[in-house]
This record gives structure tokens, sequence and C-alpha cells, in this order.
């Protein structure tokens, strides 16, 4: 009798892992997705602006406005990501965000494009954010290393978006047909994010929902948390040699390092390579060494490696050390991005609702860098990146007992 029992309680557990393993993966498909829209639309804007004609401050406009309206919108959405809504928020983010790559196929002039860009924006965090935090929620104690594999698929996403619509221009198709397709991929992974059962809100959340109150509660007590400030600033702060040196990249290599346009996005290509292949070696190394650690030698050679690179004179011994610089990056973004979520277990919403609020953090951080830049010339304004990993190396706290 006893065998029989140990035996059906290990099938439901088994049962139970393989439920938990392919919901994951239908996560990761999520981030995919995600990344590919990204990577298409930067890759498709100068075949956008010849079709519809459209200026630079249409162009200024598309870029900027959507996420300037989306920093008052997105935290409302994530407040609500912390109730029992949080499923049908997924789903109604996912056909927002999928019918509207869809319709920029069909777009024929500027209003209806920007109209498209601005609700991009609240739909992803609704549908890929909010994703995430459910597979947070799935991983207690092991937020580093699900953040890690996220950041995975995101990187191939990443790579495959610009060889996607590369390959519709060899085909002669244009650039309308790779939205219309991808939109339609979207459109499958609600269909089948629909279908599933999402991991049961504690009790906590129903409360929350019954009292929209204390939502904002929630979030005020969130913000006066010194240990989850602390990982959301860190996070910012390694932007700077994360998504911040990317974006100067093209210009640096042109304006400071003297190389043609065509060579700057080569060099920009292998960037994104050493990307991908740094996710990649993170998945295993977290499963060996603390997930701090990591973080705390990789920051202090990303010191010496980027002194370097703005020292060495040579194009070649810079793109080298630049390749080297990405590649020693080792997990900061889902390390810290799951310490974050750690400092607030069972609140992964209002974790996204902060992340969300400290937002212009990035616009600042960025704007800063080309104001300098402006006044002091690229080749000095760039030293301002050094902050992050020496914010890094300074602040991360090290390993304690059960941190993996």
């Amino acid at each position: 009798m006893l065998r029989r029992v140990v035996l059906a309680l290990s099938r439901n557990k088994n049962r139970i892992t393989r439920r938990a393993q392919r919901l994951a993966l239908l996560f990761f498909a999520v981030e995919f997705f995600d990344e590919v829209a990204y990577s298409l639309e930067a890759s498709a804007l100068p075949a956008m602006r010849s079709d519809l004609q459209l200026d630079y401050v249409q162009i200024g406009l598309l870029l900027g406005l959507p996420g300037l309206l989306n920093s008052f919108s997105e935290p409302l959405l994530m407040l609500l990501g912390d109730t029992p809504a949080r499923r049908r928020l997924i789903v109604l983010g996912g056909l927002t965000m999928s019918g509207s790559i869809v319709l920029i196929a069909f777009s024929q002039n500027f209003p209806f494009l920007l109209l498209l860009m601005t609700l991009l924006y609240p739909a992803s965090g609704a549908f890929v954010t909010l994703s995430q935090a459910t597979l947070m929620d799935q991983n207690p104690g092991r937020e580093a290393q699900a953040m890690a594999r996220w950041t995975v698929a995101g990187s191939i996403g990443d790579l495959l978006g610009p060889l996607f619509f590369a390959a519709a221009l060899a085909l002669g198709i244009g650039w309308r047909p790779p939205f219309a397709l991808l939109g339609l991929f979207g459109l499958s992974l609600v269909a089948l994010l629909a279908t599933r059962r999402l991991p049961v809100h504690p009790a906590a959340m129903a409360a929350s929902f019954r009292r929209p109150g204390a939502l904002l509660s929630h979030l005020w007590q969130a913000i006066r948390e010194p240990g989850l400030m602390r990982w959301i600033l860190l996070l910012k702060l390694s932007d700077l040699m994360l998504d911040v040196l990317t974006g100067y990249v093209p210009l640096y290599f042109t304006d400071v390092v003297g190389l043609p346009e065509t060579q700057a996005s080569l060099v920009l290509a292998g960037l994104m390579v050493a990307s991908l292949l740094s996710d990649l070696a993170v998945v295993p190394l977290l499963e060996r060494l603390p997930a701090r650690t990591l973080v705390r030698v990789s920051a202090r050679a990303v010191l010496g490696l980027f002194v370097a690179w703005l020292l060495v004179p040579a194009p070649m011994g810079k793109v080298v050390l630049l390749i080297a610089l990405r590649l020693a990056t080792l997990g900061w973004y889902p390390v810290l991005q799951g310490e974050a979520y750690a400092a607030a277990p069972g609140r992964s919403g209002v974790v996204n609702a902060v992340r969300s609020i400290t937002g212009l953090i990035d616009a600042a951080l960025a704007t800063l860098v080309g104001w300098v830049a402006s006044q002091a010339g690229l080749s000095s304004a760039m030293w301002l990146l050094l902050a992050g990993p020496l914010a890094l190396a300074l602040f991360v706290p090290r390993p304690t007992h059960g941190v993996q």
C-alpha cells in the first residue's frame, strides 16, 4: 500500500515538473518573439522611412514618444500583475502586441504607424514582462538561473531579427511581409498560453485585487525596501556597459576610431555574437558558482578591459578588446534582475513596477553621456561608463550561505 502511494506521488510530481518545464519553454519563446520584434523594427526603419517618406522629426517621435508614454502606463500594469488578473493581462497583451505587429505591415502613413508603435510598449509589458514574472515565481531560489536561460532566448532573437529581415530583402518581398509573419507567430504563442494553466496566485494577491488601494501601498513599501532598491539601481548602472555602450559603439568607431559605417556595423554584429556567447556561458556557470561571486569577479575584469579599450590606439586592438569586454559581462542582467525578484518574493509584479518607474534613470544616463560628448567629445564621454562596473565591484555583496 505504502509503495503504491509513493509511486502515485512520484508520478504526480513528474507530471507537475513536466508541465512546469513546458510552460517555461513557452515563456522563453515569448522572450524570443519580443526580441525578434525589437531587432526587426530597428533593421526595417530605413526601409520604412523611405516607403512612408518619414522625416527625422517623425522618426524621433517613433523612437521616443512610445517609451515616454509607457513610463506612465506600465507601472499600473505591473501592479495589476500581482493580482489574479495576471493571466488575462498576459493574453490580452499578447493579442495586442501580435495584432499591432501584423497591422504594421499594412500601415500607410505616419499617424497610424505611431499609434501601433505606442500600443506595442504597454502590450509588450503585459505579455513579455509578466511572463518573465511568472517564470520567476515558478523558480524561487533559482531566479538567476532562470533569468540566464531567459536572456539566452532573447539574445537568439536579437540575432535572428536582422537575418530574418535581410532574407526578406534578398527574396525581394520588402519590409512588410516579415512583420505580418512575425505577428502571426506571436498569435500562435498567445493561443498556446491561453490554453495553459498558469501557477495559482497566493492568497495575498487575491486580497490585493479586492482592495485596489493595497496595490499602491505595496508599491510604496517596495520603494522603501533598501534590499530591492539596491538591486534595481545596480541593474540600471550595469546597463551603462550593456545597452548604453552598445548604442554608442557605431558612433564611437566612426567618429573616434575613423572606421567607415559598413565596418562599424560589422563591429556591432560581432558585439551581438559576443553577447550571445556570454549568455550561453552563464547558464552552466551559475550551476557551479555563486551568482554574486560571478558578477563581482567579472566587474573587476571589465574595469581593466574597458580602461585598456579606451586607451589602446589601434582599431583592431579596440575591436578585440570590445569583444572581450562583452564576453566578460557574464551574467550581469540575469543575476541582478534575479536578485531583485528574490528581494521581494511573491511580488514579481511590484518588482517590475518599481523597475518601470525608475526607467527614467536609463534615459538620464544615456542622455548624460550624449551631453558630455557634445561638450567634451565622445572619447571623453565614454569614461562615464566606468561607473557601471565600478558600482558592481563595490556594492554587489558577497554571497551568503544558501545564495546561489
